[in-house]
């Protein structure tokens, strides 16, 4: 069992989120530099926005660990109180790996208590080549019959095909949920520069960890790999964390196919990189609709925080996304502590040989 003071990591709101971040980064020892990306619009309460990305360690080490939370912002919560737990444990790393903490990848979304971006854009959608014809999906045509009651949340939501299919991202409604957006975005951009700061070909490995939280089992943490099942990255993964990886490609994921996913800018950049998303269940598929439904809905208006409804919807995603609740706090750190922990020493372990 971990004390309140432990879970004192966990934070609904941006605000409290990033004040914690902030100050572990501050009481760290390993922490090298912290690069913070201004985001042009303010919070609820006019508060400035922030990505912070820390770099921890020997900065030049040439295995990398990456860490990033908040990329659906509301998701955040979970991914800020995982980092701000390793700030605090960790007084040493590996001579030969780095540690990244990307810290609430879309920051409006965290302070706003929405998954998406301010321009309304699924950001873990957001990953394609907007100079191509960009994919074709049946997600807005099940929008729209959810919207026009010719299906229920329910029924989707309990459909795993059906629920595949919407969630799986589209281009052609800005107004529906999954939404890819017509250009890159504002966090997109953030993930570009660390990339390019990463001086990726002169690494020999990096391990890219992706925090989210609302699907599959409660509590339970969901390690996704989306690589193709014949890939050199993807082997790195198997190796690590062996059978509690699961893969939407072979059907063995609680997550289906997805387009433009934050995993295949990683993917391109080299079969050196291994991304991995850490998901961890809430309350169920249905659940998650009926409040990302009521969001979605709202976010077609002007949003006045004042108002008893909005705050309402606010509150139910909040609470969908990071569960005020002590037990589901307690299998986020374990699972949190143990996936990272594997992935330092396997990246260590790893020793120059990962080109094979």
């Amino acid at each position: 069992m971990y004390t309140d003071a432990v879970l004192n990591v966990f934070s609904q709101r941006y605000a409290d989120a990033r004040e914690k971040f902030m100050s572990a980064t501050e009481m760290s020892s390993i922490v090298d530099k912290v690069n913070s990306y201004k985001h042009p619009l303010k919070g609820p309460k006019g508060e400035k926005l922030f990505c912070d990305i820390a770099w921890l360690g020997n900065i030049n080490a040439k295995n990398v660990l990456v860490l990033v939370s908040g990329l659906h912002g509301v998701e955040g919560g979970i991914g800020s109180a995982i980092q701000s737990d390793f700030l605090s444990r960790y007084r040493r790393l590996p001579a030969d790996v780095c540690v990244i903490l990307v810290h609430a990848l879309n920051p409006w979304g965290l302070a706003w208590a929405s998954r998406s971006d301010h321009e309304g854009i699924d950001v873990n959608r957001n990953f394609v080549d907007f100079s191509e014809p960009l994919p074709t999906s049946q997600s807005a045509n099940i929008w729209q019959d959810l919207i026009n009651k010719k299906a229920t949340i329910d029924a989707v939501g309990s459909n795993r095909a059906q629920f595949d299919l919407l969630s799986e991202g589209q281009y052609e409604d800005p107004k529906a949920l999954y939404f890819g957006g017509t250009k890159p975005s504002w966090s997109r951009d953030c993930v570009e520069q660390l990339a390019g700061q990463l001086h990726l070909a002169e690494r020999e490995q990096v391990m890219v960890i992706d925090l989210h939280s609302g699907l599959g089992p409660y509590g339970h943490g969901e390690l996704i790999s989306d690589h193709p099942v014949d890939c050199a990255a993807r082997q790195v993964l198997v190796n690590i964390y062996g059978s509690t990886l699961t893969e939407p490609v072979l059907g063995t994921s609680s997550s289906g196919m997805k387009q433009g996913l934050h995993d295949y800018f990683w993917h391109a950049q080299g079969e050196h990189i291994s991304f991995i998303t850490l998901e961890f269940g809430t309350f169920g598929s249905s659940e998650m609709l009926r409040a990302l439904f009521a969001d979605q809905q709202l976010q077609q208006q002007k949003i006045s925080w004042q108002d008893d409804k909005t705050r309402e919807i606010k509150y139910a995603m909040q609470d969908f996304f990071c569960p005020d609740q002590k037990q589901w706090q307690e299998l986020v750190l374990f699972r949190g502590r143990q996936v990272i922990e594997m992935g330092l020493n396997g990246l260590s372990r790893l020793d120059g040989h990962a080109h094979n």
